[in-house]
Order: structure tokens, then sequence, then C-alpha cells
């Protein structure tokens, strides 16, 4: 069990200290509330230019502002709290490529990035998450007796039950949930790509961590993207694993120690769940895409339900360092694996990077298995029908290109019908998991893999043999180890490009853009920490609060 050692101030009450100790108003370092509130309009809406042009126009110049240009009014945002720092790490990549004078051709690569000890103390240390944080296990059930374990939040899944019991007494586990996706920044025409890595902890409850707004994931990194010119294009994929690895322990050096040793707050970051699509699962297990990530089943075995060893990270990187060694290793290429010899993952300690990699609802399930392989096979052996309370697709489904994530849930409410002859006004959607759900997920597993033949027989498809269709298989033990798989989706990271990549790409002039990205969310992580402090003030008694418990 946790405990309590002492305590300690918060960034906010800090903040109020400091604020007192120079005698100044909540509104610093602005004069009163309007001023602030032009302030925050201004750096969430306006580009430096018409900044410039408004804050010239006669009115403002005479209401009496403390700054009349874009110059000055950045000044001010300076003086407030910006939270995490930025620093930028040189890679210099050795290609294979010989140059005119006889060496081999080298390039130098930016990583952009944050301490993410800092980001997660952050985090803890936020007020605004204090009535949703856990900061130990929990067991919960449906009958009184003990039976029908619950499966929910990440503190009632077993991996934190497992850690737990691995810490000294007192120790504070904080599950560290990761996510990346390379994303192009350009519209219609450019290449212009960034990779950003995204933090969370498994202490905040889904529900907040999940939405945007709440601010309870932060961008902690942006990888280094490349076209790997210094390289001969047969060696393009096993470079792009090469520097990935590298990039990501450069970035998680600091999480690695501190797993290792704790920090002196008396708590344990580990990493738990690492959110990303099928490609980059692949990249992050250093395995073959033809493979699963999670098992070491054949590759052309995909559509079989049957029992698959799981990899195994110590058995993993012995396989790589024999690799390395002997330049042969049998195990290597049954195994699937690239030759990436020194994977981010095995400096961190209690990790398991094999149970990390948690299910994508978003593209395993609504566009991979339903979207490209249930409905055509659907649409080879039943009609459309119209139902009044279902969304009707007039034209068909055969002509929307751009599918979303409501577009995909409307056809499956749709295919209920089709398939069980009537539909609800729902098509249910778990959140929580318990023993009986779960085993009624497992059977129907079961039963689709009993039945699967007729769908050849009918000639609808030739076989099952899809990556897709096996990675449900894992499904039940993922969520029995970290929670139900809603917490875990890998839509949330694509929405965090908005904010996070895009926003920043259109405020820089396009030229070196992900230093101005970086400076431009700092000035927004400002305004957001000035906009919650002052809420944290509204809600506050007259006399502040002085204490509060060590995280």
């Amino acid at each position: 069990m946790a405990k309590i050692l002492g305590s300690g101030k918060t960034i906010f009450e800090s903040m109020e200290q400091v604020e007192a100790a120079n005698e100044q108003s909540k509104w610093a370092p602005f004069q009163n509330e309007g001023e602030w509130e032009l302030a925050r309009f201004l750096m969430k809406n306006i580009g430096q230019t018409k900044m410039d042009e408004f804050l010239k126009l006669n009115i403002v110049w005479k209401s009496g502002m403390s700054f009349d240009n874009a110059h000055s009014f950045l000044k001010y945002m300076d003086r407030l709290h910006t939270g995490l720092g930025w620093s930028c790490e040189m890679i210099d990549v050795e290609g294979n490529i010989v140059a005119e004078d006889g060496t081999l051709r080298h390039e130098q690569l930016e990583l952009w990035q944050c301490d993410p000890i800092e980001c997660i103390q952050e985090l803890m240390g936020n007020l605004a998450f204090w009535d949703v944080m856990s900061y130990i296990p929990k067991h919960a059930y449906t009958e009184a007796d003990g039976e029908n374990h619950i499966y929910d939040e990440m503190w009632t899944g077993n991996w934190w039950w497992d850690v737990q019991a691995r810490l000294p007494d007192g120790a504070v586990v904080t599950p560290v949930i990761l996510s990346s996706d390379k994303t192009t920044l350009s519209q219609f025409s450019g290449d212009k790509k960034v990779w950003p890595v995204y933090l969370t902890i498994g202490n905040i409850s889904k529900d907040v961590r999940c939405q945007v707004s709440a601010h309870a994931t932060m961008l902690i990194g942006y990888l280094p993207v490349s076209k790997l010119k210094c390289f001969q294009k047969k060696s393009w994929s096993l470079a792009g694993y090469h520097l990935f690895h590298h990039a990501m322990s450069l970035l998680l050096h600091p999480l690695a120690d501190a797993s290792h040793h704790g920090r002196e707050m008396v708590f344990h970051p580990i990493l738990a769940a690492y959110i990303v699509d099928f490609p980059e699962q692949c990249l992050v297990a250093c395995n073959k895409e033809s493979r699963c990530p999670c098992c070491l089943v054949q590759s052309n075995k995909h559509g079989d339900l049957e029992e698959c060893t799981s990899r195994s990270m110590a058995d993993t990187y012995k396989t790589l360092q024999c690799m390395r060694k002997n330049k042969r290793s049998r195990k290597f290429n049954t195994k699937g694996l690239h030759a990436v010899f020194d994977p981010f993952w095995k400096e961190l300690p209690f990790t398991d990077i094999f149970i990390c990699l948690t299910p994508d609802i978003l593209h395993q399930l609504h566009k991979g298995i339903f979207h490209d392989h249930l409905v055509q096979w659907c649409i080879s052996i039943v009609a459309m029908t119209q139902y009044p309370a279902l969304c009707h697709f007039k034209k068909g489904i055969s002509l929307v290109s751009q599918w979303t994530g409501t577009e995909h849930k409307e056809m499956q409410r749709v295919f209920v019908g089709l398939l069980a002859g009537a539909a609800e006004d729902h098509v249910l959607v778990l959140q929580q998991h318990m023993d009986t759900t779960l085993a009624a997920m497992e059977e129907s597993l079961k039963t689709f893999h009993d039945y699967k033949h007729v769908l050849v027989e009918l000639e609808v498809c030739k076989d099952f043999n899809v990556q897709k269709i096996h990675s449900m298989q894992h499904y039940i033990s993922l969520i029995h180890a970290l929670g139900s798989a809603d917490g875990y989706n890998t839509k949330y990271p694509e929405q965090l490009h908005i904010n996070y990549a895009k926003d920043g790409y259109w405020a820089s002039n396009k030229c070196d853009y992900v230093e101005q990205m970086a400076l431009w969310l700092q000035c927004q992580e400002a305004v957001h920490y000035k906009s919650t402090y002052l809420a944290w003030r509204k809600s506050q008694p007259n006399l502040s609060i002085n204490t509060a418990p060590c995280q």
C-alpha cells in the first residue's frame, strides 16, 4: 500500500506564494482581468503581423494597454509560467553510401524533447486531476463474495498488482502510457511530416485523460523524420528502425533512470502501455510486419484460432545479441525479427514491451475487421435494407471515400440489423468488462472460427489469414492486464495532432518549422497554465491551502 511520507506545495500553490511575496495580483504580469483576456485571445487566435496591426489601432492604443506591439506583448508572455522546457539534441546518422571524398555520407537530424519525468511530475501535481487520480491498484467485483472481476480503469487490471508486488513497501507506481504517430503537416502537396510522442499516466481516470481539452496528455518530443538518403534504398527500412529506437532511447533515458531508482517524490514511473497502430507496433517490437508483434504465430497461421507462445523481452533481446555476435541465428529468422540490436526498451525495468502494445480499436476493429472485411463479406451475401431508427446510406457505402468513426458506428448499427434480423437503437460498446463479458467475447470468437468455413464455401473470401483477425486473440489477456480497451484508442493521438502538430505548423513560416512549433507550444501551454491557475484561484476560499499530500 502507498504511504503518505510528507507534504509539499503544488505548482499552483507555489505560483500563489510568488505573487504574494511580490505583492502582485493574480492577473500578473497583466494589469487586470480585461488585459489578461485580451492577451489570451491574441495568443490563441492572432499571428504576429496581424497582432501588430491590431495593437496599433487608435482605440486600442488609447485604452492604456501594457503592450503596444507584438514584440512587447511577447515579452509579457515570457513572464508567465511556461511549464516544461524544450531542448534539441543532434543525432549524427552515418549512412552506407560512399561520398566523392571516399567517406561515408552523414546526415544531421534533430530530436526535440522534454524531460518525461518533469511531465509526470506536472501531471501528478496538477490539482485539476486530484479527484480522478488513483495511487494504488484496486480489485472490483460485481458480487459481494468477490465473484465476477470488473476490468475498467488501469488500476483494476492485473499488471498494476504484479508490478506493485515487486516494488518496496510504500512505493507508488506511476504507469506511463506513451503514444506516437507520424503525421503529415502539409495539405494537398508537399512532404512535411512530424512524429510527435505523447505521454500520460494511468493514475488518471481514462475518461479524463482521453479528453484533449483536459490537457491530461503531454507532448514530450518530436522524433526525427528523414528519408535517410545517406543509405542505399534497400537499407532504408532497417535504418529507419535503428533511428527510431536510438531516438526513443535518448528521449526516455530519464524515464529508465527513474524506473530503476525512483525519484525524490517516491514514485516509480514504469512504461505500462504504448498506443500505436500496427506498423508502429512492429517498429516498437522489432519484428517484421508479416508477423504478430505480441506472439510467435507463423505468418501463414493468422487465420487459425490456436494458442501461440507470447514474445518474451529477455528471449527477444538474447536472440538479437546472438545475431549481432554471430551474424546468423535460426531463432532470429523464426521469430521474424529485424536486426535492431539496441531496442529502446532494453533499459526499462519492470516493463514487458509486448504487453504494452494495446488493442487498436480504430484500425483493427472499426476500419479493419468491420470496414475492410465484414462489410465486404456481408455485401456479397445480403442486400442492404432500410430501418427508421438507423442511418440510411442513400447512395450506398461504396462511394464513401472518407470514413469517420461516427460513420463506422452507424454502419455497425445497420449490420446488426442485417445479420440478426432486428436492430436495437444502439450498438453495445463495453467501456467496462467483467469475467462474464470476457468469457462471452472468447466464446464469440470461437464461434466465428467454428463457422468461418461457410464464407469460403460461398466464395465470399479465399481464406482468413489476416493479421487483424489474429490480433483479436490477444484482446482478453490485454484487458485482464491493463483494463478495458477504450482507454487506449489510437483515435485519441490522432486528435492530439491538431493541437500539438498541425496548429503549430500553420503558425510557423514553414521553414525550420519544428523549432518554431516547440516555441509556439510553450506559449500555448503558458496560456493554459495561467487559465487553469485562475480557475483554481476562483475555486479556493480566501484562506489559501498551504500544503498538499506528497505525490
